[in-house]
């Protein structure tokens, strides 16, 4: 069984792709052997309203997955760091589709 993070944000794909390029630059320990972080994309058919009934207004997302689900040790923090990284504002991370994975602080977000 995959263990799948998304990142809904409301930011479009492009500076997306540039917050999740400079995650994987200057963290690849988290951000490529930890977590394999997908490129930003669109939502999908059902991406809004599945964001909409998480309390975002997304306008792209990725995927985050555990590569090596026998090493998890690092996984909250990679996960507080991508909510660091785009702001708490503008990401809402759920494990697969359904349930939230929600940060352990607020975070206003880095620049794109």
């Amino acid at each position: 069984m995959a263990i799948d993070y998304f990142g809904h944000t409301t930011l479009p794909i492009r500076d997306a792709q540039r917050l999740i390029d400079r995650a994987r630059r200057e963290q690849p320990a988290w951000f490529i052997h930890l977590l394999y972080l997908y490129d930003a994309g669109p939502l999908g058919p059902f991406g809004a309203e599945i964001a909409q009934g998480f309390g975002i207004a997304a306008r792209s997302r990725f995927m985050a997955s555990v590569v090596d689900k026998e090493r998890t040790a690092g996984l909250p923090q990679a996960l507080e760091e991508l909510y660091r990284r785009f702001g708490t504002a503008r990401l809402i991370i759920t494990w697969g589709l359904d349930q939230i994975h929600a940060p352990l602080a607020a975070h206003p977000g880095d620049e794109y």
